[in-house]
C-alpha cells in the first residue's frame, strides 16, 4: 500500500493529466478542482487530498474542504470538513478508510468536522471515539408532490408501478397546486438577483454575528461561481460523487420592505426535483413571511417534489402552508467536531442549512 497526499498547490499538476485520460478514477471532478482552487478560506499549503494506491492503482481516497469557524473570542480558526471518502469495493474492510482518516487527522492536527449525510463514513468516525456532537439541528422535509419512485425504488422491486403511481397522484395534484392561494407580499418588493449586492452585505453581516462559520458575501460569490454540480452537457467521468444533474440552478432573491427599508435575501438551490435553502437573511418577520411564499411558489412553478428546511425561522413560516403539502417528516442534521476542537467552539452557535459543503450541491 502506498499513501499519498496532495496540497492545494499540487492539485492542478496532478489532476490535469488524469482528466485527459479517459477511464481514470478521479478523486476530484474538474468542477470540484476549480472550486477548491478558488476557496478564499484555504491556503496553498493545505493538504486536501489523501490517496491510497495498491499495485499502482488508486484504491481509496479522502478529500477535505478547508473552512473557518469563530471561537469564543470571535477569532477565526482554520479547520477542514471531511467532505469525500471512497474505497474500491474489492478493497473494503481492509482498513483503508481508517488509514486515510488517520493521515488527515495528523496533517490537520485534529482540526476536522463532519455532518451526518454519509452514514457509512459517520460509522467510521464514531468508531474512533475522537469526535463529539456539537449541534443537533431539528428540521423537516416537506413533500409537495408524490416521489415514491425515488424514495422506495431501491427497496421495492416495482419501479414501473411506483413511477405510474407518482404520475397519477401528481396529475391530480396539479389543479390543487395551481389554484392554491399564496399570500401576496404587500409592501414587500421582491427582485431576482445574480449574487448578493453590496447593500445586502450589511444585513448578511448583521445576522451572522452569532453564526459559527460567519460566511459572508465573498464566500457566497465563490460558491455561486463554483458549484460542484452542473446540468450542462458534459462528458461522463469516473467519479463517485455528484457532478451531473438533470437540473441544477442557484436562485437568489432580494427583498425590501418599502415602508421601512428593511432588507432580506433568500438563496434557493434547485437540484433535480428538490429545492433547498442554504441561506436566508431577514431583518423582520414580514420579510420571512414573503420568503416562505416565494419558496412555496417556486416549488409549484418548477415541479419540485420536496424541500428540507432546518432554519427554525423559515420552518415556522412554512406552517402557514401545511395544508398544501402531502406530508412532512423530521429530518435532523447532526454536526460533529474532533474533540481537539471542542474547547474552542462556542456552545449554541448558529449553523445555517448551507454550512459545510451543501451550498455547492443543494
Amino acid at each position: 500500500m502506498d499513501l499519498r497526499t496532495f496540497t492545494l498547490e499540487e492539485l492542478e499538476q496532478y489532476l490535469n493529466p488524469l482528466f485527459a485520460s479517459p477511464g481514470s478514477t478521479l478523486p476530484l471532478s474538474p468542477l470540484r478542482l476549480k472550486s477548491y482552487l478558488a476557496n478564499p478560506r484555504a491556503d496553498k499549503g493545505d493538504v486536501v487530498l489523501f490517496e491510497m494506491h495498491h499495485e499502482n492503482q488508486l484504491v481509496g481516497y479522502r478529500t477535505l474542504l478547508p473552512d473557518k469557524f469563530y471561537d469564543h473570542e470571535g477569532l477565526p480558526q482554520g479547520f477542514a470538513w471531511l467532505s469525500g471518502n471512497w474505497v474500491h469495493p474489492r478493497m473494503r474492510r481492509q482498513g483503508i478508510s481508517t488509514l486515510l482518516l488517520n493521515e488527515a487527522e495528523e496533517k490537520w492536527h485534529g482540526r476536522l468536522m463532519y455532518t451526518n449525510y454519509a452514514p457509512d463514513s459517520k460509522a467510521l468516525y464514531d468508531h474512533t471515539g475522537r469526535f463529539g456532537l456539537i449541534a443537533r439541528r431539528e428540521g423537516k422535509r416537506y413533500y409537495l408532490r408524490s416521489n415514491a419512485e425515488e424514495l422506495l425504488g431501491n427497496r421495492i422491486k416495482a419501479g414501473g408501478l411506483l413511477k405510474m403511481g407518482d404520475r397519477l397522484i401528481n396529475q391530480l395534484r396539479e389543479q390543487q397546486l395551481n389554484s392554491f392561494h399564496i399570500p401576496e407580499s404587500g409592501s414587500i418588493s421582491v427582485e431576482g438577483i445574480k449574487e448578493p449586492s453590496p447593500e445586502l452585505e450589511a444585513i448578511i453581516s448583521l445576522t451572522q454575528h452569532d453564526s459559527l462559520f460567519r460566511r459572508d458575501r465573498n464566500i457566497f460569490s465563490w460558491a455561486l461561481g463554483n458549484p460542484w454540480v452542473t446540468d450542462q452537457d458534459i462528458p461522463h467521468i469516473n467519479y463517485h460523487f455528484s457532478y451531473s444533474s438533470d437540473k441544477f440552478e442557484n436562485i437568489l432573491f432580494k427583498y425590501q420592505n418599502e415602508e421601512n427599508g428593511a432588507l432580506g435575501m433568500l438563496w434557493l438551490i434547485h437540484h433535480n426535483r428538490a429545492i433547498s435553502v442554504p441561506y436566508f437573511f431577514a431583518e423582520e418577520d414580514q420579510l420571512r413571511d414573503a420568503m416562505a411564499s416565494t419558496l412555496t411558489r417556486t416549488m409549484i412553478e418548477r415541479g419540485c417534489t420536496h424541500t428540507t428546511i432546518r432554519h427554525p425561522g423559515l420552518n415556522t413560516r412554512l406552517e402557514a402552508f401545511s395544508k398544501l403539502f402531502l406530508s412532512s417528516k423530521q429530518m435532523p442534521q447532526l454536526v460533529f467536531a474532533h474533540k481537539k476542537l471542542s474547547d474552542s467552539i462556542p456552545p449554541g452557535a448558529f449553523i445555517h442549512d448551507g454550512d459545510g459543503d451543501v451550498m455547492f450541491t443543494g
